[in-house]
This record gives structure tokens, sequence and C-alpha cells, in this order.
């Protein structure tokens, strides 16, 4: 029960609580004009001392931060993507101090994504907010605070990323550079880059492919892990669940491969095909090839578009690159995606001519 008193022209109240370890404590607040408001108030801290530990109550941004992704995200994302989450730990520390979490309103955050914006990336802005977000849901149901300060955000970096064109290749650079890596397939490299090109795996992926996750006979790709390759030199999981997936590739680079595997593959203690290059070496052989600051991501994006453009529907492009949902295929595909508008926009007046 709380108790009251009054000081001066203001009252305040006092509440006596045992925290989660039976330690005796003590909350209180003054500066209520009446004591009709400060019963109100003493009866909100009395709900939230009832539901969430003082500790949870006072805890910092950071700290909640930390404590979420070590929970939820650690056990289940790659050690490439925890470093993702880490870096953003520097970023919340800095700009949020030792600021509580149920202290920070809509407003406060959106100057701070404002101020951050002004010197990153979109993309390192947006893997800053969805990272609060995602920790705000949890801190609602556990009590924290009531809604999420992160949602409706207006998520808008100033500073420019990587320019469009580095990120799709012209049609022509695109095919012209899947005949280049064929011709010098005996190489890691463009091996590599060569797979990507005509399956729109990501590196990871390609780099953990082995000789059993390909299906000849059918004519598929079985992706199901992927290599880590700046940390731990080993196998690890996909980027999420729904990457797990089998992708189609067709019988020439199945041909290609199965050369590959007959006269230039290395022997490898963990069975990888793509062994023998790196992320910046097989970077720099597209470099090379096309005069262009293209890289392998850029490969991916390519297929993507190129089967967009083709009539391939949104949703198998979504299931063949592994996308966690529709959103994220429509987000990044949005310009191809109205070039498909304006090519069939003749087909659509063609079918309403014949009614």
């Amino acid at each position: 029960m709380a108790s009251f008193r009054k000081r001066g022209d203001a009252w305040e109240y006092r509440i006596i609580y045992q925290d989660i370890n039976g330690k005796r404590r003590e909350k209180s607040k003054g500066g209520f004009r009446t004591k009709v408001l400060a019963k109100a108030s003493a009866q909100q801290a009395e709900l939230e001392l009832s539901t969430v530990s003082s500790e949870l109550l006072d805890i910092t941004v950071l700290d909640y931060n930390e404590r979420w992704a070590e929970i939820y995200k650690k056990p289940h994302v790659t050690a490439k993507t925890w470093k993702t989450y880490t870096k953003n730990f520097k970023h919340i520390k800095r700009f949020f101090g030792e600021k509580k979490l149920k202290n920070i309103n809509h407003t406060l955050y959106q100057q701070i994504l404002n101020e951050f914006g002004e010197t990153v990336a979109q993309s390192t802005l947006e893997k800053f907010h969805y990272q609060i977000k995602g920790a705000c849901k949890m801190a609602i149901r556990d009590g924290i605070i009531r809604d999420n300060f992160a949602e409706g955000a207006i998520v808008k970096a100033q500073k420019s990323g990587k320019a469009e064109a580095e990120k799709f290749m012209e049609e022509d650079d695109y095919l012209n550079y899947l005949n280049f890596a064929k011709a010098r397939i005996r190489h890691a490299s463009y091996l590599t880059t060569y797979i990507i090109g005509v399956t729109g795996l990501r590196f990871a992926e390609a780099q953990g492919l082995t000789w059993n996750d390909i299906n000849f006979e059918n004519g598929y790709v079985d992706v199901n892990k992927t290599f880590d390759y700046s940390i731990s030199q080993n196998f690890g999981p996909t980027k999420n669940e729904q990457s797990i997936r089998q992708v189609p590739i067709d019988q020439n680079s199945l041909k290609i491969l199965k050369n590959y595997k007959e006269n230039y593959y290395q022997e490898n203690k963990l069975g990888r095909i793509c062994f023998g290059t790196s992320n910046n070496a097989s970077n720099k052989a597209i470099k090379r090839a096309t005069g262009e600051n293209y890289t392998n991501h850029s490969l991916r994006h390519t297929y993507a578009s190129y089967l967009i453009y083709k009539g391939v529907d949104l949703i198998s492009v979504s299931k063949l690159l592994g996308h966690e949902n529709l959103n994220i295929t429509l987000k990044t595909y949005a310009h191809q995606i109205e070039k498909l508008k304006q090519k069939n926009d003749q087909k659509v007046k063609e079918i309403f001519n014949k009614i």
C-alpha cells in the first residue's frame, strides 16, 4: 500500500515493496498539486511494480536491448549477423546514453533517427531502427512500456548509400559476364560468381554448397546452410528460416558444374564446392571483367531483376531469393516492378479491347 504526505504545497507518495530477490525497496515521487493526483500516480506505480521487477522497470535502453538480443537473437542468428547487433549496441549507447527505456517517447526517438541519419547510409539506419523496434515489442510484453516509440518513425538517411547503378547490372553486362565467367570456370572466383549469377544465392550460401547439395538429376540446388567466411571458417545456419530452399538450375549450368568437379575441383576438409576464393577476390573478379563497381550482391540483385522482367511472379522470386517476406522483395525491386508495369500496360489495354 502506498502512503501519502503533504510537503509544503505539494503531495508525494511512498511505496514499500520487495524486489524479486526479497530485498526491501522504496519508491517515492512528489510534486503533485493534489492528493488525488498523487493517488492516481501511486496506483499506476503499484500496478507496474506488481507486473514487472523494479530492475526491468528502471532498465536503460542499452541494457534492455542487450538483454533482448542475447535471449531472442544470438542463439538463432549467424556469427556475422550477430556482429551487426553488437555494432548497434555502440550506436545505442552513443545516442541514448543512460536514458531509461520507459522515458523515451516518439519525438525523442525521431530526433535520434534524424541525427544518426545525417552520417550513415540508409541500410545502416534501417538496421539500427529495426533492432530498437524489435526490442521495444518485447518490452511491451514485459510490461516495461505501454507502446512502441519506434512504431511509425520516419527512417530516412541523408547520406547516400551505394548508387543504384552499382546494385544492378544492365542486362547486357549481366549476360556478358555469365559467358565470361563460364569460360574461366576453372578459377574458384569465377565459379562462385557464375553460381550466384544463375541461382541468386547469397555469397555465404554459395560458399556453403557441397556436392550433396546439387541435384544433378532433377536440376535443383539445395540451400540448407552457409559458410561463415568472416569468423568461424565453418558451416553456419542460413540467414532465416525462409532461406532454406531449393533453387532451380539449368542443364547447361549443371554440365559446367560436372566439368568443374571432374577437372578442377580442390578437395577440402568441409567438401565445399566453391573452395579457394574470398568475397573480396570474387568482387575483384567481377570488377576486372566489367570495368564497373559491381559485386557478388549485384549479381544476386540482377538475377532477381532479370527474372521479374521476364515475367516470373514476385512470390516465386521472393522464395527463390530466400527473403523473409514479400515486402522485402517489393521494396528491393520496386524499380524493376515499375518497368514491368510499363511493359504490361499494352497487354492490359489489349485484354480490355477484346471485351
